[in-house]
């Protein structure tokens, strides 16, 4: 488990992260939720959003995760691997949604728990404009948001989280 880290963790600081953990850092921020259930969440939305920049290598993680892709187009495997993360979601039980999230939809969230003033009062995501543009504004500044390979500004990202926060990942599917 440690060399499995270590691995990991060189692959974070070679690659970067992009938006997904930015999302992620962003709800926990706000509502101490669990890091790993957040990005389970954000990641078809951001898939489907750096999709176009990149069909060739969404095409190849389609072929990892099993996908069938002989005879398709890069751009039709990586539309099959969006439809494979988001069939992964829904097998495991993901929650689809943040506004779905609850306290006890995830064993290791802790929402509305913490200690700090951030915390006592967001028992529930609400999902409203006010918090999407939160969210957003959050994800503008983290350290990840460079490492995404779609340049990403207020107007870019909004719909990503506004997504995140409420919407129905079947609206993702072509």
């Amino acid at each position: 488990m440690m060399y499995a880290q270590y691995i990991a963790a060189q692959a974070f600081n070679s690659g970067g992260l992009g938006i997904i953990h930015s999302i992620s850092h962003a709800v926990s921020a706000f509502y101490d939720t669990h890091h790993g259930l957040n990005n389970a969440i954000a990641l078809p939305r951001v898939w489907a959003f750096n999709m176009p920049t990149h069909y060739k290598r969404f095409a190849e993680m389609a072929e990892v995760m099993g996908v069938d892709t002989y005879g398709m187009s890069d751009v039709q495997a990586a539309d099959a691997a969006l439809e494979a993360a988001i069939r992964l979601l829904r097998d495991v039980g993901i929650t689809e949604k943040f506004t779905d999230v609850t306290k006890d939809s995830y064993s290791k969230n802790r929402l509305g728990e913490g200690p700090t003033k951030y915390y006592e009062n967001a028992p529930t995501i609400k999902g409203d404009k006010e918090d999407v543009d939160r969210i957003t504004n959050h994800v503008l500044g983290d350290a990840c948001t460079p490492g995404n390979p779609k340049e990403c500004t207020f107007e870019t990202v909004r719909p990503v989280v506004d997504h995140a926060m409420n919407g129905d990942l079947d609206d993702l599917l072509t």
